[in-house]
């Protein structure tokens, strides 16, 4: 059948001296087919996947919803830790502590809490990807820019869920408690 006779692609490797760059030009060129070198096609390949498959949105709805349920997981924690905590908080307002004073004492936290798990979240990751690798390398992407991009997902969620807590305590009245 017909099928069987299609060519998908064919491998080549050019001659020493000779750059990618030229090569595959030239095969365009002179067949009218498509030539890539092995970063291009690793890309192509990639950008196939994520457009005629739905594992894009599937990744995009994990990190998503992730990000949801970690927010308020995180808003919960630091909000219980103010309710929890209302007697001391009020205790410090009463000797002259001043809301600026104790909101910084709970970003500190936050971001103290925070910046821990994000250290030890991604050195097990990253570990995890050399255990697992059979090459020796990481068995998955991870750029410094997703670093910094989750860096900067975890400090807003952090920023969020401290604010929470600070509003709680700004209002709190030193005589109530």
């Amino acid at each position: 059948p017909r099928e069987r006779r299609t060519l998908s692609y064919v491998l080549a490797k050019p001659v020493d001296g000779v750059p990618v760059e030229k090569v595959t030009q030239r095969i365009q060129r002179d067949t009218g087919l498509g030539a890539f070198t092995g970063e291009e096609f690793g890309w192509k390949t990639i950008r196939w996947v994520l457009k005629n498959t739905g594992i894009g949105i599937n990744f995009g709805t994990t990190i998503f919803l992730g990000f949801i349920v970690g927010m308020a997981i995180a808003g919960q924690t630091f909000y219980l830790f103010t309710v929890e905590n209302l007697r001391q908080f009020g205790a410090l307002k009463a000797m002259g502590a001043s809301t600026f004073a104790l909101a910084r004492m709970i970003l500190l936290q936050a971001f103290t809490v925070g910046l821990t798990g994000y250290g030890i979240g991604i050195g097990l990751a990253t570990l995890f990807g050399f255990l697992t690798a059979r090459t020796g390398g990481l068995p998955f992407v991870e750029t410094w820019q997703l670093l910094v991009l989750v860096l900067a997902a975890l400090l807003t969620i952090c920023s969020a869920s401290a604010f929470i807590s600070i509003v709680k305590l700004a209002r709190l009245e030193p005589g109530i408690v």
